[in-house]
């Protein structure tokens, strides 16, 4: 069974503003070191292409300079809101065996709100962003700053994309779908004598 989730309590992003684009990751400390990694990547992202800004929702941020850093903390209450109030899901993960045993959640948190996703394609990530559909899968600097470029210039297809990834999470990782496969898995167990 695939981790699910509910996407009804996830408002869609608007995707409207067109001078400020908001980029946005949301996770705990632990996942925030990945992001670490890419700093010089996030300070060139934030030179390279003028009204980009970044959300961070955790419990712990990071300073950059070239990128302002909008530090929302997280809570239960009111995550699905900023989700939603963002343009672009970001996630990077190294390619070791801990960030391949992963289940994608933020991936999914991001297509229930409705956001288009850029990430690197290791564990999870590579099989839930649809490269080109809900998102771009990259590799590269460079294939992070055309994706970035692309969707922060055209809001339809940051909506087209948040679509497309919201309808996979209603029709594949919904904990309602995934409560009744697990119901029928249950009523087609072999039945065991009472001693």
């Amino acid at each position: 069974m695939p981790t699910c989730l509910d996407p009804g309590r996830y408002p869609l992003a608007k995707h409207s503003n067109t001078k400020r684009v908001q980029l946005v990751w949301i996770g705990s400390s632990s996942t925030l070191r990945g992001m670490e990694r890419i700093q010089p990547l996030l300070e060139n992202l934030g030179k390279r292409q003028p009204g980009l800004e970044w959300k961070i929702i955790c419990d712990r941020f990071l300073k950059l300079r070239a990128l302002p850093v909008l530090r929302c903390p997280w809570s239960e209450t009111s995550e699905a809101a900023e989700l939603a109030q963002a343009d672009i899901g970001i996630s990077w993960l190294p390619d070791d065996l801990w960030s391949r045993g992963k289940c994608g959640l933020k991936i999914l948190q991001y297509m229930a709100a409705g956001l288009p996703v850029v990430a690197n394609p290791v564990g999870m990530q590579a099989a839930l962003v649809r490269d080109g559909e809900t998102g771009f899968l990259v590799r590269t600097e460079e294939e992070w700053h055309g994706a970035i470029a692309r969707l922060t210039a055209d809001p339809g297809l940051r909506r087209r994309m948040g679509l497309a990834g919201r309808a996979l999470v209603e029709t594949r990782f919904n904990v309602a779908t995934a409560a009744e496969r697990w119901l029928e898995i249950l009523e087609n167990l072999p039945q065991t004598a009472s001693p």
